[in-house]
Formats: structure tokens, sequence, C-alpha cells
């Protein structure tokens, strides 16, 4: 508006000065007012170009990226207005850069399988990972809170003050009881700001399973010396005996030498039952599944263990449905797993006798959809297992009745053996029993072909 006024007066006064003015003053008021008006232009453009360089530099304090600046001219607006932009457009590159670190960063930290927190030298909170508080059972948002106050660990805040007086990293062994019992290796060292001490990073590491393995390998070495001490103390006793002189005792000296005899094969039979199950757990033993007759490999199983069955007055029985006479298994491996179910039925059975039965049907295995699946069952009428041992049942060594069992010559390995086999397979064992009540041993194979 301001420009149109301006140009009138210059377009009025260029007609009508003539006549007012003449010679050289004319001249020197014609070139100043030209210049009045060029730099009142001048100055309205500049003004222009301010208030959009303004309106630019907000847009870009707010976040908003998508404008550009568009100054017309050229000269120093013109560059002004392209080294802006250059400027724009690197902060906003160099934003995006240090977003996706900082988004890498906290992925990286709350995926973590250790647990990462950080405190400041009082032991408040400032950050934490998702594993803490799967670790402590904590809930979500802690961080600005005691360490005390969420984990109630007192030695956790006596190491932080010692890390902040010492400036050393400390390690040390922690036991969870909550939500689970769990053992962890926390860690905490110093982290400096300007060359002192502000805070203390704490990592924690699970080693539960690390130490079950190490209270396994303690309860096998524990368990296979008694186990071995027994036959062997009782071995070189009769031994000595007979060496004493018992040995021209011709009726006693026959008991000594079936009792030593006893004892070895029950010797034999644990290191036997040792050296298949290491050998699986090696891998050394490959499950090699083929066509087979279920039919045939229970009769197999019966024929072994028919005399020992007799002696106890018990019967055998088999139920095989019509649609579920093979399967696609090792051959050797399932007669083994059978004649351990099965020999384990004769032995704790006083009264009646073991049925196996092989059926076809649909199941739900552990919470998915229905399968078709092979069912075999070994089943007894025997003692039955106390519902608190049931879950235990497969463990090296782990007997229901430990007097019991090694007087009837067992050696705590059979059902193992069978887990560790069934698996092997890439199938599924449950078992169902009560005290007093008969027990079924449940083999569930996933079928390829419809019910």
């Amino acid at each position: 508006m301001k420009a149109g006024l301006l140009k009138s007066i210059l377009l009025a006064y260029l007609i009508f000065s003539p006549f007012l003015l003449a010679g050289i003053e004319y001249y020197l008021l014609s070139a100043l007012l030209a210049t009045i008006v060029i730099s009142l232009l001048e100055i309205k453009r500049v003004e222009k170009a301010i208030s959009e360089i303004a309106e630019f530099s907000g847009s870009i304090t707010s976040g908003d990226f998508r404008k550009s600046l568009f100054l017309k001219g050229k000269g120093a607006i013109g560059e002004l207005a392209k080294n802006i932009n250059d400027l724009a457009q690197n902060f906003e590159t160099r934003l995006k850069e240090g977003e996706e670190e900082k988004y890498k960063i906290e992925a990286i930290l709350m995926n973590m399988s250790d647990g990462l927190m950080l405190t400041d030298t009082k032991g408040r909170i400032l950050l934490s990972n998702s594993a803490i508080k799967n670790f402590f059972g904590v809930e979500s948002n802690i961080e600005g809170r005691t360490l005390m106050e969420t984990l109630r660990k007192a030695e956790l805040m006596e190491v932080i003050d010692r890390v902040v007086k010492t400036e050393e990293t400390i390690s040390l062994e922690i036991e969870v009881t909550h939500p689970r019992e769990l053992y962890l290796v926390a860690t905490a060292a110093p982290f400096s700001v300007k060359g002192e001490v502000s805070g203390v990073v704490l990592t924690f590491y699970d080693i539960t399973g690390l130490k079950q393995l190490e209270d396994m390998r303690k309860d096998f070495v524990a368990n296979v010396s008694h186990e071995i001490k027994t036959p062997i103390t009782a071995i070189k006793g009769f031994a000595e005996t007979l060496l004493e002189g018992a040995i021209d005792d011709k009726e006693n000296a026959r008991k000594f030498l079936e009792t030593i005899r006893t004892h070895s094969e029950r010797m034999n039979s644990l290191v036997s039952d040792l050296l298949t199950l290491s050998r699986i757990e090696l891998g050394d033993i490959k499950i090699q599944k083929m066509d087979v007759n279920l039919d045939n490999v229970v009769d197999t199983v019966f024929a072994t263990l028919r005399g020992k069955a007799k002696n106890k007055g018990l019967y055998l029985k088999k139920e095989i449905s019509p649609n579920a006479q093979e399967t696609k298994a090792d051959r050797d491996r399932l007669i083994q797993i059978l004649l351990n179910l099965v020999d384990n039925g004769i032995k704790f059975t006083e009264e009646g006798g073991v049925t196996v039965k092989v059926k076809r049907e649909k199941l739900k295995i552990k919470s998915e959809e229905e399968k078709n699946v092979f069912v075999i069952s070994v089943e007894d009428t025997g003692i039955g297992i106390p519902r608190k041992h049931l879950s235990r049942l497969g463990e090296r060594f782990y007997r229901v009745d430990r007097a019991r069992s090694r007087e009837l010559g067992g050696t705590g390995l059979g059902l193992a053996i069978v887990k560790h086999l069934v698996k092997a397979h890439g199938w599924e064992m449950e078992i169902e029993s009560t005290q007093g009540g008969e027990t079924k041993v449940k083999i569930i194979i996933p079928s390829v072909t419809k019910i």
C-alpha cells in the first residue's frame, strides 16, 4: 500500500515539477525523491524477508520441518535464505539420527535378558529395564523411588554405599524368593561426571539355571556314590567272609556267592543304565524312525517279562485298537521304553497285573488346539504313587520309596531313561496315579493321519 502511494507521489511530481522548478534544482530534488522512494521500497522488502525468516524459524522451533524458506531477490538476502534452509535440513537430519539412536538404545536396554538399573549416589532409581521388573516382581514405574523401597534388598544399598566411597566395581550373589525363586549375580559399578561419582550402574545376571545344574551334579555324585557303595560293601563283606573260612561251609558259601552275584548284577544294571542315559543326553543314541507294528512290539516286551510276571502271579494284557496298529518310531528304543514301564508295573504290583493299551484319539497338548495322536498307556493295579511325587518322577535316582525300590532291584534311572527317549522321539509323557490306586503312564505320539 505504501509502495503504491509513493509511486503515485513520484509520478505526480514528475508531471508537475517542470512547471514549478527549473534547472539543476529540479534534477537534484528528483534524484533525492527517487532515492527516498527506492530506500523505502528496499526497507519494505527487508521487513517482509525478516518476517518470513521469523515465521520459518518459529516452525523449526516447534519441530515442523515441512516448510522451506523462499526469499525473492539475489545477493545477501538470497544467500541468507539458502543458508537458513541448509541449516534447517542439517538440524532435521541430526535430530532424526539422534532419535533413532535413542530408540535403538532404549530397545536394547528394555529387551536385555540381564537386569539393568541406574541409581544416584543415595540409591534413588533413575532408570531400570523390564528384566528388573521380571526378576523382582515390582510395578512398572519405579523410577524416582529408592532401591530399598522397591527391591527391599539391604545388601544392595550397602554395595551402593561402598561403590560410591571406594569407586570400585563390586559383585555379589543375591537370592530372590518372590515372585519365584531366583539366584542373581549383581554387579555394581560407579559412573562419573567431570571426574566425580554421580551414580551407580547395577547389572543383574540370572544364574538360577547354573545353580540348579550344580545342585543336580552334587545330587548325582552323592546318589551314584550311595548306590554303588551298598553293593560294593556287600560284595566285599561276603568275599572276606568266604576267604576267612566260610568257603568250606558249602551251604552258607553258596548263599554268600548268590548274594555276591545279586549285588554284582545290581552294579552292572546301574552302570548300564548310567551309560545309556549318558549316551542319550550326549546324542550318541540316534532316533531312526520307521513304520513300526505296535502289536508286535508289545508282544516282544511281554515275551521278555512274562516269566517275571508269572512268578508274582500277575497277568500281562494288551488292548490295541484296530486303527492303531502302526506308527512311526525307533523300534528298539520303543521296546526299551515299554520294557522299563512294564517292568516297573510288575515290580510295584502285588495283585492283578499290567495292561498295555494303544488307541488313537484327539487331545489338547500343552494348551494347543486338539491334535490327532496315538496314546500308548501302561496301566498297573499296584500300590499307586502319592500326588506330591508325580512332578519329580523321571529325575535321576528319584524314588518314591527308596528302601522298597532297592529291595526290588531298581536303579532309580528307569523312568529317567524313558523320559529322555520319549523326548528324543518328539513325544510327550504323562503320569497319572493316586496312592493305593492304579498307575497309568501315557506316551502321546502325534499322528500325521486323520482319525
